[in-house]
């Protein structure tokens, strides 16, 4: 029999010796995953925090840093946000879009843009939004979401993506909760 191994992160699990198999194939179990944390619990509330932590940590040593060089150009701030922390704000983003923990990202999100511009806490969003010309940090978040929705449907089934793409689809048809339910809500 030809098994494929494929790698995956799992904590808190009941037993440690536990093999878990998808459609065959063994999922092996690794320490350490990127920076999402998992867990067996069926929400990522946990992976949630974790990301605003890194988030605002990052942050914060990105404007000390800029501070120390002295950069005042609002638009280089600004590209080194997207460089730095964007990029950890919105890591695995195409599974935890539709989580209501996405309004931490966005008051940090906010709340950066309103100190570029050194304006109130109180000033509209929207008119801050606008001077940047930029859109809400939700919605890069649901264009990521979208890229990786294209890119997973067209995985063939011999991938262990692909069968988790025709797993998904088979909970979607029973009337399962599942991340594909939760892309055909937001889209239709």
């Amino acid at each position: 029999m030809n098994v494929k191994k494929t790698k995956v992160m799992v904590f808190n699990s009941v037993d440690p010796c536990q093999k878990f198999v998808f459609e065959g194939d063994i999922i092996e179990r690794v320490q350490t995953y990127l920076a999402i944390l998992l867990e067996t619990t069926p929400n990522l509330n946990s992976a949630m925090e974790h990301l605003v932590a890194a988030s605002r940590y990052s942050l914060f040593a990105l404007n000390r840093r800029c501070a120390e060089l002295r950069i005042m150009d609002v638009k280089l701030h600004y590209d080194l946000f997207n460089t730095l922390v964007r990029s950890i704000a919105s890591y695995a983003c195409e599974i935890w879009v539709d989580s209501k923990k996405i309004e931490a990202i966005e008051v940090m999100y906010r709340g950066f843009l309103k100190s570029l511009l050194e304006v109130r806490k109180t000033t509209s969003t929207s008119i801050v939004l606008a001077e940047f010309g930029k859109f809400p940090f939700e919605h890069f978040a649901w264009g990521q979401t979208l890229l990786y929705y294209n890119h997973v449907s067209m995985v063939t089934k011999d991938r262990i993506l692909g069968k988790a793409w025709e797993a998904q689809l088979v909970m979607l048809v029973t009337g399962k909760k599942c991340w594909a339910r939760s892309m055909k809500k937001w889209l239709f």
